[in-house]
């Protein structure tokens, strides 16, 4: 029996062996980052869709081809499941793949195998240093993609698509050995955003391309899409996507579930679910949020058990930065205590001077000084979010996203945050029936 120096590399080659090398069979991008690789793969979808490909997706929510589905417990898969999933996704007729690239997925040699015409690089912010120890080494795991997998791949013209108003993506494009296309707002990138116009409708924005301005509007809200949007042009453009095909693809994705997800509330404000789980996605949603209104901002978000508690007081902080009223309460807190999470958090929005509320005097609290409170009870925390709502101020649900499920010890419980706003405003409405 033969030995082999890595056994997780190994078996990423044997798989696509066994498989018949699905990844060469089709059109693979590959998206790496903190934020956005979920987005912009919808956004790609929708696109190629619109261009009359078919296409799979592979990624944190839900991995599909057309109406099957495909089970997987990660983003990205373990290389047997992904190379199995990719030649699924073959045999039912995909002529493109969008696999979203984790630092997990690189570290474990998951994508090892894959040979991707395009990799797509959107941010690095603060995230899994549980795991990494380090931003360093986390960014480290992120650049595998672009400075040893997209190399080594074995289709023509591998290219890179970076976003270079990201400091590490200009670190990245100093370190990149393939064909690189950047994407940002000054005049050395290739696809330059020119403009954006936001409002509570959605986003329009100009880019232009080393070809033509491309005009762009999207129900998608807030300026942190923008850039989900333009390197979706790139790396569509770079596909040969017809123009008009892009610009179709973006205007039809008319949500992507749990980022910046708008809940109808019938009410006069407005209530959005978002995944935003790390002190950088938090501050980009809360700062695109700010833009879009004069009045108040009221941010319900926990943290997650078991994790990377440096974030907490980062986050916490954030939140009391940016929002009028901060509730904290809790995300998944696994094994430790709930309290204990809560408090670390509120470590940083203390250090911001907002004044604290008791849970009970929210429903009355209106404009005026910035205040926060906190709930261990995450259905609780998201009711006295919604009572404490006015017209025109916007409630954000942040931390779980798509996530269907609470977990607290070991236990899974069914909960999904645009749900329980529904159930929520629902008892509401039964209230007022029966006083009126």
């Amino acid at each position: 029996m033969a030995e082999v120096a890595d056994v997780r590399q190994a078996m990423a080659r044997v798989s696509a062996r066994f498989f018949g090398e699905p990844s060469r069979r089709v059109v693979l991008v590959g998206v790496t980052g903190t934020n956005g690789k979920t987005t912009f793969t919808y956004l790609m979808e929708s696109i190629l869709t619109q261009a009359g490909y078919r296409v799979g997706v592979i990624g944190t929510i839900l991995s599909r081809c057309g109406d099957r589905i495909f089970p997987s417990r990660h983003t990205t898969p373990e290389s047997v499941d992904l190379q199995r999933m990719l030649h699924d996704m073959v045999e039912a007729g995909a002529s493109h793949v969008l696999l979203e690239v984790s630092s997990h997925g690189l570290d474990y040699r998951r994508v090892d195998a894959c040979h991707f015409k395009c990799a797509v690089f959107t941010n690095l912010g603060r995230d899994h240093l549980d795991h990494h120890g380090s931003l360093e080494n986390y960014f480290a795991s992120k650049a595998r993609l672009f400075t040893e997998i997209l190399p080594g791949s074995q289709v023509k013209e591998p290219t890179a698509v970076v976003n270079r108003e990201d400091p590490y993506g200009r670190r990245l494009v100093e370190m990149c050995r393939v064909p690189i296309l950047t994407m940002g707002k000054t005049e050395e990138a290739d696809y330059r955003i020119e403009s954006v116009s936001l409002s509570l409708d959605g986003l329009s924005l100009k880019v232009c391309t080393p070809r033509a301005e491309i005009l762009l509007e999207s129900p998608l809200l807030a300026e942190v899409n923008a850039q989900n949007i333009a390197l979706a042009v790139a790396t569509a453009d770079r596909l040969g996507v017809p123009k008009e095909a892009i610009v179709q693809g973006v205007a039809a994705l008319k949500r992507v579930p749990g980022r910046l997800e708008r809940v109808p509330t019938g009410r006069e404000f407005i209530a959005l679910v978002d995944y935003a789980h790390t002190p950088d996605a938090l501050e980009k949603v809360l700062s695109s949020l700010r833009k879009l209104t004069s009045a108040r901002i009221i941010t319900l978000f926990g943290c997650g058990g078991d994790r990377d508690r440096g974030k907490r007081p980062l986050m916490g902080a954030v939140a009391a930065s940016f929002s009028d009223l901060t509730i904290v309460t809790s995300d998944n807190p696994r094994s430790e205590p709930p309290e204990r999470i809560i408090e670390e958090i509120l470590q940083g929005v203390r250090a911001k001077g907002v004044a604290y509320l008791k849970p009970e005097q929210i429903a009355s609290s209106s404009s005026g000084p910035k205040a926060y409170t906190a709930a261990v009870d995450r259905r609780q925390a998201i009711r006295l979010a919604l009572a404490a709502a006015r017209k025109g101020d916007i409630v954000l649900i942040a931390g779980k996203g798509h996530e269907a499920v609470q977990i607290i010890g070991q236990t899974e419980t069914p909960f999904l945050d645009s749900r329980e706003v529904l159930e929520a405003l629902e008892e509401q409405r039964r209230r007022e029936a029966q006083s009126g």
